[in-house]
């Protein structure tokens, strides 16, 4: 089958591999951390390559775990998981875990296994835990606050959130918390004193109530998407840069935005702010430095704050769009600038879906008439927007006719994808 050697022809042994090259040599501690990045299945299969790979998987530094089903045939599968992780997390028997990443799918509100499997994690002191639901159905997770001295971050995604659940003291290590696309139905108040950063990001909340949030020590928020009604901030003094853009606010459209009060009785946008005189969003956020606020057009929350807007003591960056320019008093925009002492640039984006606009001006501050109380401290004023069209000009007249001086030149540099002006006014 094979031919023989030609003559002269020396046949030379493979040279021995060189133990020291293999990655056996490797400490336990450094292989249980690449092990970690491996999906857990794969992780526990290494048992098989030696004997010295026997144990590894039980102290991994990571989990990946996977219990999903894409229809009712793979439900059989997805058991099989559910089996498996109870398997895996007996036998590590509490071994520190750095990381988890938990995606499940597939299973009833009654099912109690995955509020189990969370606690084993809290108990194995994992600091970076991730649960992601993937189904068409919501998941319930049950009604008690997690306890955890080194949980540092969690994400949630796809999860319905209940009020103990969102009582973070007993994490005293917390800092880092997201969540996506999940339900704050049942949530009158999320707390926690040592979180850092804070990303909502197309979540629900109940149509029955505006969820308090208490996070005293934030300092990063972003509050983005479907939030149906708006949460109340309570004061956060820490707070350095802070993303707000609310829609669905008002949807019914009940209520008077521009009144002094509200008399419709069970007021779609007013219900769960019991204080006349309470701000919703903007006492919050007063205390940041950066700061963007979006909004859709007339947006109940925003309207409400400004008839008693507080002052921004500390804001540098303040990025608004156009809902908080409307001609013909652009009262929105006047109000914000003249509670914010120490501003010193403003941006403002109009009719402009996302960051990649095409336009873009930039103006040097100036107040034409002397009377604008405006801060001092303002270095330019930037207009961001697809195209300089008739709105877009009310906006352009309204600034300069207020806050800027004649125009004395114009740059126009062409680019592949967009156009940048800058709009340079006397400054004398």
């Amino acid at each position: 089958m094979f031919d023989r050697m030609p003559p002269g022809k020396i046949c030379k042994k493979a040279p021995a591999m060189d133990r020291r090259d293999s990655i056996e040599v490797l400490p336990d501690c450094v292989l249980e951390h690449i092990l970690g990045f491996l999906p857990a299945p794969q992780a526990v299969q290494t048992c098989l390559l030696a004997r010295c790979w026997r144990h590894l998987w039980k102290h991994t530094a990571g989990l990946h775990i996977a219990c999903v089903s894409g229809n009712f045939e793979e439900l059989k599968c997805v058991n099989r998981s559910h089996h498996f992780l109870d398997g895996l997390l007996y036998h590590r028997g509490g071994a520190p875990l750095e990381t988890c990443e938990f995606t499940f799918s597939g299973l009833n509100d009654d099912d109690i296994r995955p509020n189990h499997w969370i606690h084993q994690l809290l108990m194995c002191q994992v600091r970076i835990l991730k649960l992601r639901h993937i189904w068409c159905v919501n998941f319930e997770l049950d009604d008690l606050p997690l306890s955890s001295r080194h949980l540092a971050t969690l994400k949630l995604t796809g999860i319905v959130l209940k009020n103990s659940f969102c009582d973070f003291s007993n994490c005293p290590s917390l800092e880092h918390l997201e969540m996506a696309t999940c339900y704050f139905w049942y949530t009158r108040k999320l707390s926690s004193k040592s979180l850092k950063r804070l990303s909502i990001i197309n979540c629900d909340s109940s149509g029955e109530f505006r969820t308090l949030f208490y996070v005293p020590c934030l300092v990063s928020l972003r509050l983005d998407g479907h939030l149906y009604r708006a949460p109340v901030l309570e004061s956060i003094p820490s707070l350095h840069e802070a993303f707000v853009r609310v829609v669905h606010e008002n949807a019914d459209g009940d209520c008077d935005d521009y009144s002094d009060y509200c008399e419709v009785e069970d007021c779609y946008s007013c219900h769960g702010v019991l204080d006349d005189n309470k701000c919703v969003l903007l006492e919050g956020l007063s205390e940041a430095e950066n700061l963007t606020l979006i909004s859709k057009s007339r947006t109940f929350a925003f309207e409400r704050d400004l008839k008693q807007c507080p002052t921004f003591g500390k804001l540098k960056t303040l990025l608004l769009n156009e809902s908080w320019c409307v001609a013909p008093n652009f009262t929105a925009l006047t109000c914000i600038l003249k509670h914010s002492p120490v501003l010193e640039n403003l941006t403002r984006q109009l009719y402009s879906k996302g960051p990649k606009h095409k336009v873009e001006m930039i103006g040097r501050y100036h107040p034409v008439d002397g009377t604008a109380a405006i801060s001092e401290h303002l270095k330019a004023i930037k207009i961001k927007c697809e195209v300089v069209d008739e709105k877009v000009n009310k906006v352009l007249k309204f600034l300069r006719l207020t806050y800027v001086s004649e125009l004395e030149t114009m740059l126009i540099i062409s680019h592949v994808l967009n156009v940048l002006i800058v709009w340079e006014c006397d400054m004398h």
